[in-house]
C-alpha cells in the first residue's frame, strides 16, 4: 500500500490512485528549499488531498512555484488549472502537448475515458528541441523530449545528494491513435532514457523501481514486449 513519502532526499510522492484520488497517476514533488516544482497534477480539479499529502511532507503548498506537464493526459493535468489558480505557480510543457491541454480535448487528453470534463490550463513555458536544463529554486533539473505515448512527452532527470532520479511517467504507454502515438518514436525514447545516468525511475502508474538495474530491466521489458531490443 503506498503512502506519501520521500523517496530520495527533497523528492516525495504525494499523489497515486491509491494516496490521493483512484484516478490519479504519481504526482511528485521537488523541494527547491526556496520554492517547491511538482511534476504532473493528477486527475481531478479537487488537488486537496494532495495538498495534504504536500503537508505531511513538512512542505507548503503555497511555494509550489512550477508545474511540469509530462504529458497532456487528463490523470496527469486535471489539477493543473486548479494548482496555477490557487497558487500562481507556472506551468511547463512540451509544445507539442501544450495546445492539447489550453484547448482542453476531450478525446486527445484522455478525457472523454474517465468520463470527466477537463479544464483548460494555459501552459506558461512552452518547452522546445530535444532537451534542456530547467532551473527551480536551488535545483536543476534536466527535461528530455521522449515521445511516443504522446507526441510532447517528456521525462525530467533530477540529481539528488542520494542519486539520480529519472521521471518518466508512463514508460508503459498505451499507445492509441486517439492520442497521437507513435510506438517507433517511444521505442527510440526508451533507449534515450536507459542511455541516461539514473539510480531510480520514478514511473507513473506502476512505481518506482530502484537500484538502476531493476528500472532499466523495467524499462526494456516494455520494449521486448513491443517487439524492439
Amino acid at each position: 500500500m503506498q503512502k506519501p513519502s520521500e523517496i530520495l532526499p527533497g523528492v516525495y510522492l504525494v499523489g497515486s490512485s491509491e494516496i490521493s484520488n483512484p484516478g490519479d497517476c504519481m504526482v511528485y514533488l521537488v523541494d527547491c528549499k526556496s520554492e517547491l516544482a511538482l511534476i504532473d497534477a493528477g486527475v481531478s480539479v479537487d488537488i486537496n488531498k494532495i495538498c495534504k499529502n504536500i503537508k505531511t511532507a513538512d512542505l507548503n503548498p503555497e511555494d509550489i512555484s512550477t508545474l511540469f506537464i509530462t504529458h497532456s493526459h487528463i490523470d496527469h493535468v486535471g489539477g493543473a488549472a486548479s494548482f496555477r489558480e490557487k497558487y500562481g505557480c507556472k506551468t511547463v510543457a512540451h509544445e507539442l502537448d501544450s495546445e492539447v491541454l489550453e484547448k482542453a480535448d476531450p478525446k486527445l487528453t484522455g478525457a472523454v475515458w474517465y468520463s470527466q470534463i477537463l479544464i483548460p490550463c494555459k501552459v506558461d513555458v512552452k518547452l522546445s528541441g530535444s532537451e534542456g536544463k530547467f532551473p527551480v529554486g536551488n535545483k536543476t533539473l534536466r527535461w528530455f523530449h521522449t515521445p511516443g505515448h504522446t507526441p510532447g512527452s517528456i521525462s525530467i532527470l533530477l540529481s539528488t545528494s542520494g542519486g539520480n532520479i529519472l521521471f518518466a511517467q508512463d514508460v508503459h504507454g498505451p499507445f492509441m491513435s486517439e492520442f497521437r502515438s507513435n510506438i517507433s518514436e517511444w521505442a527510440e525514447s526508451m533507449k534515450k532514457l536507459v542511455s541516461l545516468d539514473f539510480d531510480v525511475l520514478a514511473e507513473g502508474h506502476f512505481g518506482i523501481y530502484r537500484p538502476r538495474e531493476r528500472a532499466v530491466e523495467y524499462i526494456r521489458s516494455y520494449l521486448a514486449q513491443y517487439g524492439y531490443t
